[in-house]
């Protein structure tokens, strides 16, 4: 695993790491992480894919993990069409690299529904998503509904104006996020548009120019992302990519829970991780 930084579209440092495979199978993965998700939390995943021949980039949004290199106060205005950006970068320098490999995207929430924000799209011949939603918080259970908009339409808006930043961790929701990106987040959890709502207001977003194969996978004890989500995801946003639709259940798998983020632990390397395998044919 080689760790370096990259920088973005407007100079801001981007931590990226690769993983070189032995053999390469001139495949390249670029993750594309969740909302205040950190890149570690992929590296187990990654080294299996690396240990599969694939050349292999995980990063962190600016402001996220590795990337932020300056106080999250001053990112104030950074939100989620600099992480497109962010993401982009990645994607150019994954494809300048092995220009030859054929490239795949796996999205992880946010990071899968969020690649028309820029014309990354470009670079892809593939892409996986793993609990990537339209995010109305209408198409989730009652009780997220209630969490969703008591802690999006009240606690964003007052935390952000005390602190100058959403403290994400204090509500079990990852690593802090900057004001822009807690406001953002916030439309596409509460706007009946999700994430459509940033095409109405930046004309430069991608989503109907994304025609190749995609993999929308849902889990059946996601609160994060439910069935409903997903499919919607499909059908309004993705609906000109090549998709195809899968759901699992833990009990299908013999596992009591899988949730929002187990897909990605080691202990279900030899049960999930062979799908992943079968889509990007890496057997």
């Amino acid at each position: 695993m080689e760790s370096y930084t990259i920088r973005s579209s407007d100079g801001y440092p981007i931590s990226v790491h690769e993983f070189v495979p032995k053999s390469p199978n001139h495949k390249t993965i670029v993750f594309a992480p969740a909302v205040a998700v950190p890149q570690k939390i992929y590296f187990p995943l990654a080294k299996y894919l690396a240990a599969k021949g694939c050349n292999v980039f995980t990063f962190d949004y600016r402001g996220i993990g590795d990337s932020l290199s300056q106080s999250i106060q001053s990112l104030k205005e950074h939100g989620f069409l600099f992480w497109a950006q962010d993401f982009k970068t990645v994607s150019k320098h994954a494809k300048e690299e092995f220009p030859e490999n054929e490239q795949y995207m796996i999205g992880h929430s946010y990071g899968g529904n969020s690649v028309g924000f820029s014309d990354a799209y470009q670079y892809y011949d593939k892409y996986f998503t793993v609990a990537s939603q339209f995010g109305f918080y209408k198409h989730f259970t009652l009780k997220m509904r209630i969490l969703i908009y008591l802690n999006f339409k009240f606690f964003v808006p007052l935390t952000t104006s005390l602190l100058d930043y959403y403290p994400s961790g204090w509500f079990g929701l990852g690593t802090p996020l900057t004001t822009k990106a807690a406001k953002d987040w916030a439309i596409f959890l509460l706007h009946p548009d999700s994430m459509l709502y940033f095409t109405q207001k930046d004309t430069s977003t991608y989503y109907k120019e994304i025609k190749e194969p995609m993999l929308l996978l849902s889990i059946d004890d996601d609160l994060f992302a439910p069935k409903k989500s997903v499919d919607i995801l499909g059908e309004r946003v993705y609906k000109n990519a090549k998709v195809t639709r899968k759901h699992l259940k833990p009990s299908d798998f013999n596992l009591k829970t899988i949730g929002h983020f187990d897909f990605f632990r080691t202990k279900n390397r030899d049960i999930l991780w062979p799908i992943i395998d079968d889509w990007f044919h890496l057997n």
